[in-house]
């Protein structure tokens, strides 16, 4: 499944300007086989991680626990500091997240955690979100159910 999403990681030279990327999200469970022949329904499994990646799609994703970033809300408007610019936001356009960045890393761990909430543990055993930027550039997050 694909996510379009702006961000930008304060204190990283190449980063730290505004930038999206076409984010690539991919689910693998483990878990025993039950009398069809599955560990889940793909499509069941499918509609999940569309449905968490809906909510991430064409907006600016910001860490609301950054310490290298100030974001202050003034009705419906964002301004964001960071790296020694300011930027004004439509507050439609955003999207808060509990991160303290806007990496792979911290997006494949915030769509484990939305799955879990929404999985039936019963045969589940262990569930892997792997997140990927751009191609080759990819992080996962494995997690014991």
């Amino acid at each position: 499944m694909v996510f379009c999403g702006a961000h930008l990681i304060a204190g990283r030279e190449r980063c730290e300007c505004l930038h999206g990327h076409n984010w690539r999200v991919s689910v693998a469970l483990e878990g025993e086989v039950d009398e069809r022949g599955m560990v889940m329904d793909f499509l069941e499994l499918k509609r999940m991680v569309e449905e968490e990646c809906s909510k991430l799609d064409h907006k600016l994703l910001l860490p609301q626990r950054s310490e290298r970033m100030k974001i202050d809300q003034q009705g419906e408007k964002v301004e964001i500091e960071a790296a020694g610019k300011r930027y004004l936001f439509p507050l439609q356009d955003v999207l808060f997240l509990p991160l303290r960045e806007i990496t792979a890393e911290e997006v494949a761990g915030l769509i484990a955690e939305r799955l879990i909430r929404r999985l039936s543990p019963g045969r589940l055993r262990r569930l892997e979100v792997r997140v990927e930027e751009a191609p080759g550039q990819s992080a996962v997050c494995l997690r014991e159910l």
